[in-house]
C-alpha cells in the first residue's frame, strides 16, 4: 500500500524494521515500531533479553548487527554518536545492498554530512534522521522527526513514519540539517531550563519559594513566545530600529540581574553573558536600538565562518 506524501508516493504496508543499538531512544523506537504492528529485529552492543529491555515478547533480539538486519526492509541506527555508528555500517555495510538505512544517532551537522558522503561511498542508501522529542513522545501525537536524503529513499520509509507517529519532516537532502534543527532546539531548551533554575534561585535568595515563582515564570515564558516572531523578523532583515526594547534600557536590567545575583552569592551565568554581549553592542550602537541587535555579533561570525 502507497500512501501521498508531499510530493512522494511513500510505502506504507507493515514491514520488518532492524533497530540496531538499545540505548533509551533505541528502545523507543523498537517499541513504537512493535506498537504500530511492524515487524522488529534489533541488536545491541551489550546482549540483554527482551525483558532486560522492556520490550515485547514479538521482538527478536539478534545476536549481531548483520544477524539483526538479514531479513529487514529498513534497517534503523540508533547509538551514542556518528564514530560509533560508522562503525556499525562498516559492519553491515556487504549485506545492506538495495535497502535504506536512517541513521537516528546525534552529533554534529558536520559529523552527519561525513557519515552520509562515507555511506554513499560505500554505495549504501542513506538517509539522517533526528529524533527532535524525548523518548517519552516516540510514538504519540506530539512525535517529531526530521529527515533528509535522496527522495526515492525517503519514499520507502512510510513503515518508520507511521510508527513514530506525530509529524515527519522531510527537510531536503543536505544530511546536515537535521542535527542542525535538533542542536539549535536544543540550545534554546537547555538555555531555557538553566535561566529557569538560576531565577528560581535568585528569587530564592529573598525567601521566595519555587512554588511560588513557577506561575511568574510560566507568564514570562509565555511572553517570550510572543516575542519569538519579532526576533527572528528582526535577524531576517537585519532591522533594530522597532523601538520597543532599547539597548540601553535591556543593559540596565542585565546590570541588575548580575548584581543582584553576586549579592545573593549566586553565579550570574546566563545573564553575564548577555550582559557583555550587550555592552558590546552599545559601544558602537545607538541606546535607541533595538536590543536584539546583538544578533549581529553572531551573524558576523556564523557568516565568515560557514562552510
Amino acid at each position: 500500500m502507497t500512501e501521498q506524501y508531499g510530493d512522494m508516493n511513500i510505502i506504507s504496508s507493515p514491514t520488518t524494521i532492524s533497530v540496531l543499538g538499545l540505548g533509551a531512544m533505541g528502545v523507543a523506537v523498537v517499541r513504537a515500531a512493535a506498537a504500530a504492528g511492524h515487524g522488529v529485529n534489533a541488536w545491541n552492543r551489550t546482549p540483554r533479553t527482551n525483558d532486560d529491555f522492556g520490550l515485547p515478547e514479538h521482538v527478536v533480539l539478534a545476536d549481531s548487527p548483520a544477524a539483526a538486519i538479514a531479513a529487514a526492509d529498513i534497517v534503523v541506527i540508533c547509538v551514542r554518536d556518528h564514530h560509533a555508528s560508522r562503525s556499525v555500517i562498516e559492519q553491515i555495510a556487504p549485506e545492506i545492498a538495495g535497502r535504506v538505512v536512517v541513521n537516528l544517532s546525534t552529533g554534529t551537522p558536520s559529523q552527519a554530512a561525513e557519515s552520509a558522503a562515507r555511506s554513499a561511498g560505500s554505495g549504501i542508501r542513506y538517509v539522517t534522521g533526528a529524533i527532535m522529542v524525548p523518548t517519552s513522545m516516540v510514538g504519540g501525537e506530539q512525535s517529531l522527526v526530521l529527515y533528509a536524503g535522496a527522495d526515492e529513499d525517503l519514499a520507502t520509509l512510510g513503515p518508520l513514519y507511521n510508527s513514530f507517529g506525530g509529524t515527519s519532516d522531510v527537510v531536503g537532502a543536505d544530511h546536515a540539517v537535521p542535527p542542525a534543527f535538533d542542536l539549535a532546539m536544543l540550545d534554546i531548551y537547555f538555555a531555557g531550563m538553566f535561566a529557569h533554575l538560576h531565577a528560581t534561585a535568585l528569587a530564592g535568595a529573598y525567601n521566595i519559594d519555587p512554588g511560588r515563582f513557577l506561575p511568574y515564570a510560566q507568564s514570562v515564558v509565555e511572553t517570550l513566545g510572543a516575542s519569538l516572531p519579532g526576533l527572528s523578523s528582526a535577524v531576517e532583515q537585519r532591522t533594530y530600529d522597532g523601538g520597543e526594547a532599547r539597548l540601553d534600557m535591556c543593559l540596565a536590567f542585565l546590570e541588575h540581574i548580575v548584581e543582584s545575583s553576586r549579592e545573593a552569592g549566586i553565579d550570574p551565568g546566563i545573564s553575564e553573558l548577555v550582559r557583555d554581549a550587550s555592552s558590546r553592542a552599545m559601544a558602537h550602537r545607538a541606546a535607541a536600538t533595538d536590543w536584539e541587535v546583538v544578533a549581529e555579533d553572531f551573524l558576523v561570525t556564523a557568516r565568515s565562518t560557514a562552510p
